[in-house]
């Protein structure tokens, strides 16, 4: 007696979880765990035990925190966490509500949110205690807020202004950086930091051991070169081999712990992993068409929302400022001063990725490098309009997003597919049939 058997064909939901699967990275994994483990640690031992920890920028220097055992929380980290989430538009609405401007920037304020939320008992991964300093850009309003909210003192850090713009920037900024910042610049930044590192000696009561800190400093240049392997495997394999989503998650996650043993290492198996699926030809999309990148600010609150135009188009994304800005901003070598060294690595980082000139050489050298055929931008964010004008007349179309990097209340789904459908058939099709 024979038996025949029948197959239900999968839903294209099921299909697109079992394609996930094969696609997702182990080390995504890995991060997720040991992030919920991290700040499981931290607010107990903030809560229950009473240690201070600190609330800091992204262009300021970590590695001194990590070198005085201040643990910290970066504002802009963590508002990507609240917007990967989906809690950034509650938030959003929450501070308008505080009576708190429209204007005030969610990358960062998305924080302060949280931090004023008191009652509310659905915060992400349960929420922030009070800071016991902090420390960004002179010119973020919300920090000043957080600082009068929490009675913690505010360290604010002021970028000398940028005079002599190298436009390839990038080919200089590893060895010849004290040529390419201006001895001038660094001296103002370090003696900022100087007064951020007393203002952390207090906070903890010890000194800043200065060989700890180059040991840290040693390890954030080696995780760097992981991430320069990582962004030219990228850039060179046939096809992607690892989705822009989970790049960017990863990058960022990982910065926030350097200089750490477990940061290194981490980045070490990021890279074990790229090479393997490129090796392996275990791509993300097999019938990959268009390589496009991001230029400026990730969709942070949206990171998954490009995977379906790889099955209608074969339309996959291929680079980002955060994995390309670990490889050609972090690194520092030489140098006897590991102050001076982080001076020189945050005085124009954020001007390198930005400003006319220098933000659109890098994002030209970049595109071709990764041979992509097209771009997207956040709106809004500055020095982007010009870097796109930019890219355009190199003949690389740029569609321009009109939405916020995290403010949920800004999305509109519908738009956002038609938006992005109708640039890859209108703009890249033709370019594509062209053979450019």
């Amino acid at each position: 007696m024979s038996h025949s058997t029948s197959s239900t064909p999968m839903s294209r939901e099921e299909a697109k979880r079992r394609h996930d699967a094969l696609t997702q990275l182990e080390v995504s994994r890995s991060l997720r765990a040991h992030q919920r483990a991290w700040f499981d640690n931290l607010r107990q031992d903030v809560f229950e035990n009473g240690r201070p920890y600190a609330i800091v920028g992204a262009l300021v220097p970590h590695e001194i925190l990590e070198a005085l055992d201040l643990p910290f929380i970066t504002d802009v980290w963590y508002s990507g966490l609240v917007a990967a989430k989906r809690q950034s538009g509650y938030y959003s609405n929450f501070l308008d509500q505080q009576g708190y401007h429209r204007n005030l920037s969610r990358y960062a304020a998305l924080t302060l949110g949280v931090l004023l939320d008191e009652n509310n008992p659905d915060k992400p991964w349960g929420g922030l205690p009070k800071p016991s300093l902090l420390c960004t850009s002179i010119h973020e309003r919300s920090t000043e807020i957080m600082s009068r909210f929490a009675d913690a003192p505010f360290i604010p850090i002021e970028q000398p202004v940028l005079d002599r713009p190298t436009p390839e920037w990038w080919k200089m900024s590893r060895w010849q950086w004290e040529d390419l910042d201006g001895d001038y610049r660094i001296d103002a930044l370090v003696a900022q930091y100087q007064d951020f590192i007393a203002a952390a000696e207090k906070v903890v009561g010890k000194k800043l051991d200065l060989d700890r800190l180059r040991e840290i400093i040693d390890r954030v240049n080696a995780q760097e070169e992981y991430f320069d392997e990582i962004r030219t495997i990228i850039a060179t394999a046939p096809k992607l081999p690892a989705r822009l989503g989970e790049v960017m998650g990863q990058v960022m996650g990982i910065q926030w712990h350097r200089g750490t043993q477990w940061a290194l290492d981490q980045a070490k198996a990021f890279r074990d992993e790229i090479k393997h699926r490129a090796d392996n030809q275990m791509w993300v999309c097999p019938n990959e068409q268009f390589r496009l990148m991001y230029v400026g600010q990730g969709l942070w609150q949206n990171l998954d929302f490009f995977t379906e135009f790889e099955e209608k188009y074969g339309a996959v994304f291929v680079r980002s400022n955060y994995l390309s800005i670990a490889s050609d901003g972090y690194i520092r070598y030489g140098g006897k001063d590991p102050v001076r060294a982080l001076a020189s690595r945050y005085v124009t980082m954020s001007e390198q990725m930005h400003i006319p000139g220098l933000g659109s050489a890098w994002a030209i050298d970049e595109a071709r490098s990764h041979r992509v055929i097209g771009g997207l931008s956040i709106a809004g964010w500055w020095g982007v309009t010009t870097i796109n004008r930019a890219l355009e007349e190199a003949g690389i179309p740029v569609l321009e997003f009109p939405v916020d990097a995290v403010d949920g209340n800004t999305w509109d789904d519908a738009k956002m597919r038609q938006l992005v459908s109708t640039f890859i058939e209108e703009r890249l099709m033709p370019l594509k049939q062209a053979g450019v």
